[in-house]
């Protein structure tokens, strides 16, 4: 099983939750050191399941613990094209849940049923959830071209 990589998805899981490079690597590192404590998942869908219901649950329980900074308000522009920032607008427009399955499904390529276990779903709500979310934004996309 190849740690680097699974520390990698959940790394990213959880810096897109917390918004936080310490805050992740704190929340990582935990969830990694409970998951070698259980030594109860042998496959490596086995431990992403339990590596992402255990982040998940690490990271809302930091983003009650801490109210996040806001931004300055003379931040300057980022240096990408205009179609991924109203891509990422869209995205951030969508609920935290819808936003989490995007995120897991597109960003870190996880498989249906890795999500579904995470989010304590059944598959055919985690396709029926994604499909809404994704149709919601090729909407929210339609409304801002000219």
């Amino acid at each position: 099983m190849d740690i680097e990589a699974l520390y990698d998805k959940i790394y990213r899981y959880c810096y897109h939750r917390l918004g936080s490079r310490e805050a992740a690597e704190d929340a990582v590192q935990e969830a990694f050191a409970r998951w070698l404590a259980s030594g109860a998942c042998r496959t490596r869908t086995e431990a992403l399941r339990y590596l992402y219901a255990v982040a998940r649950n690490l990271c809302v329980d930091e983003y009650r613990r801490t109210k996040p900074d806001p931004l300055p308000q003379d931040l300057p522009a980022p240096d990408v094209p205009l179609d991924c920032i109203a891509l990422r607008q869209a995205v951030m427009a969508l609920p935290p849940p819808d936003q989490e399955l995007i995120f897991l499904r597109y960003v870190n390529c996880e498989p249906v049923s890795v999500i579904a276990a995470a989010l304590g779903m059944s598959r055919f709500a985690v396709y029926r959830r994604t499909e809404a979310a994704l149709r919601r934004l090729r909407d929210m996309l339609k409304e801002d071209e000219p």
